[in-house]
């Protein structure tokens, strides 16, 4: 590191973050609009860039540019990194506050410029300012991200930079390798200004992959459930029902099906319009789950007709859940729709050989004797299904 002088580090972290900040504008044209932070990140390199040029040219141009106008792009740069956090979270943007302590360092900055100029002091404020906001990131990011690889990794990079920033506040008050200016060739403004260069890659690397696996999500959502009413798609809830009777049979345990269909679904759809149909289907599936337990799933089997898994559930308690949902049905109404009422089919099955074709047409059975015996009930099957 002894052979960089520290113009050549800024010019080398103004490039990078240029070329980071490419990267992410791009990013923000072909990713949806609900994957939030991509803006503020692009934002926040940009500030880094115009920063590092401003530094580089210390001595070249006015302080008003080289000193103001650089520790203030830095600083807000900082900060548009840490709002893009919050956006990426969904969470409010601290907007006034962070306005408040952006205006505050500058004065301060403009202060130890052109009333006393001092750069360790204007220094301390804005590196301590800087290494708050680096732990702020690291902080939001460890505590919104869910333990993913991405989340943990940029969690860890702002964990780094901000270790590094804050030893270089204790080195300035305690008045050791104290640099005069933002070019001086001191160790520890060597390493101060080579870390920010590679923190400027490492947290647009991190944010890239905190956005590609937030898409990934998405979209494995997408394909795996119903875009009418999230509930499971009829594909992944038959995948879903075929591992849960592997693990249902490895450990001898009953597992519980209900087959759910809306009574009448066509006079709705005729009478009020299939507008207010659909809104009928997304009020059964979130008053349903609100029945159910968090071990329990519930998907669109088609149409009009849902289905319940119900894990490590015996006949008599899935008996009682069906009564449940289809009594909280037909007797709570919603004021905007028709009433509505639903008959349900249930099936059990526990032991060796257990068939998925089989469990869902004995629970398709008992849910057609519950509407051919008048609708709005529940029926049972006559027995566990068990197939050698």
């Amino acid at each position: 590191m002894s052979e960089l002088d520290p113009r050549s580090l800024i010019f080398v972290a103004g490039l990078l973050g240029l070329l980071c900040s490419a990267i992410l504008f791009m990013l923000r044209r072909s990713f949806p609009p609900t994957i939030g932070g991509l803006a503020y990140w692009s934002w926040g390199l940009t500030g880094m860039v115009v920063a590092s040029g401003l530094f580089g040219l210390t001595g070249v141009i006015p302080q008003f540019f080289s000193v103001i106008v650089a520790n203030a792009m830095l600083v807000c740069g900082i900060m548009c990194f840490y709002t893009g956090f919050r956006h990426f979270a969904g969470l409010r943007a601290h907007g006034r506050l962070l306005g408040a302590v952006l205006f505050f360092v500058t004065a301060y900055v403009a202060w130890f410029t052109y009333v006393s100029d001092h750069y360790p002091t204007r220094s301390l404020l804005v590196t301590a300012t800087n290494t708050i906001l680096f732990f702020a990131c690291a902080v939001l990011v460890y505590r919104t991200t869910e333990s993913t690889l991405a989340g943990r990794f940029t969690c860890l990079i702002f964990t780094a930079i901000g270790t590094i920033s804050a030893v270089r506040v204790s080195t300035l008050l305690l008045q050791i390798d104290v640099p005069t200016d933002v070019l001086s060739a001191t160790m520890t403004q060597k390493i101060y200004l080579a870390s920010l260069a590679f923190s400027v890659l490492a947290i647009t690397l991190g944010a890239m992959l905190m956005a590609n696996e937030r898409l990934r999500t998405a979209l494995e959502f997408i394909a795996s459930h119903d875009q009418l009413t999230e509930a499971y798609s009829r594909r992944a809830f038959i995948g879903l029902l075929t591992k849960e009777m592997a693990r249902s049979q490895r450990h001898d345990r009953p597992l519980a099906l209900l087959m759910c269909d809306l009574d009448n679904f066509k006079s709705i759809n005729d009478r009020f319009g299939h507008l207010v149909g659909d809104r009928v289907i997304i009020n059964f599936v979130e008053r349903s789950k609100g029945l159910l337990r968090d071990i329990d799933s519930l998907g669109r089997y088609g149409g009009e007709e849902f289905i319940v898994l119900l894990p490590e559930t015996s006949l008599q308690d899935a008996k009682a859940i069906a009564e449940r949902i289809c009594f909280h049905i037909s007797e709570v109404t919603v004021s905007e729709l028709p009433r509505y009422t639903v008959s349900i089919g249930v099936a059990v099955a526990q032991g060796a050989g257990m068939a998925v074709d089989a469990l869902l047409m004995e629970a398709d059975r008992a849910l057609y004797c519950a509407k051919e015996n008048g609708r709005n009930q529940v029926h049972l099957a006559e027995s566990l299904v068990k197939v050698a």
